[in-house]
């Protein structure tokens, strides 16, 4: 799907599709001393690791809905807390 930005709607609207994966990212002056960092509570996975300025979370090509986003912006260095890069920010099919 195209990104969407400052309040754009991202996804589908009337179609009862599920939202499986999602992809942030900051913009302007936002970027140049924050990151953001993301997870996903998926349907049949439960939370998945953490994911950081544009990568993707969740799920793709398996139909396990996104149950909950995880987001927090930090100073750019900075890791969630509890983060140690072991488990996989997204699942794919």
């Amino acid at each position: 799907m195209p990104a969407a930005s400052d309040g754009g709607m991202a996804g589908t609207d009337g179609q009862a599709r599920r939202l499986e994966a999602v992809r942030v990212s900051l913009t302007g002056d936002m970027a140049r001393g924050f990151s953001v960092w993301y997870r996903v509570h998926s349907q049949s996975f439960g939370w998945l690791g953490w994911a950081h300025d544009g990568e993707n979370a969740g799920t793709t090509g398996l139909g396990s809905r996104a149950e909950a986003i995880d987001v927090q912006v930090l100073p750019q260095g900075q890791v969630p807390r509890g983060y140690d890069g072991s488990r996989a920010a997204c699942v794919t099919k």
